[in-house]
């Protein structure tokens, strides 16, 4: 079953993303911007200390008091055999 959800109320829903490089499984929240459509496994971008990089979503939750910065964006899939 896959989670899907359109931030479209304040407060803004949240993301928990998971860097590629950890192996712990911990997570970090991410406000969900209006009108973005994030489900779990989208890879997304987002703004760290570093830079943009893209991350995975892992989780979908309705709030965080731990959220600072929002998604940047929505990484497009390519299709499998598809040219890049």
């Amino acid at each position: 079953m896959m989670t899907e959800v359109t931030s479209t109320t304040s407060p803004l829903a949240v993301a928990a993303i998971q860097f590629k490089w950890q192996k712990d499984g911990k997570t970090y929240d991410y406000f969900i911007p209006e009108g973005m459509t994030v489900n779990v496994g989208d890879k997304v971008v987002v703004e760290t200390t570093r830079g943009e990089t893209t991350v995975e979503v892992m989780e979908i939750k309705a709030d965080s008091d731990k959220a600072q910065k929002k998604i940047i964006r929505v990484v497009e899939q390519v299709a499998e055999g598809a040219a890049a």
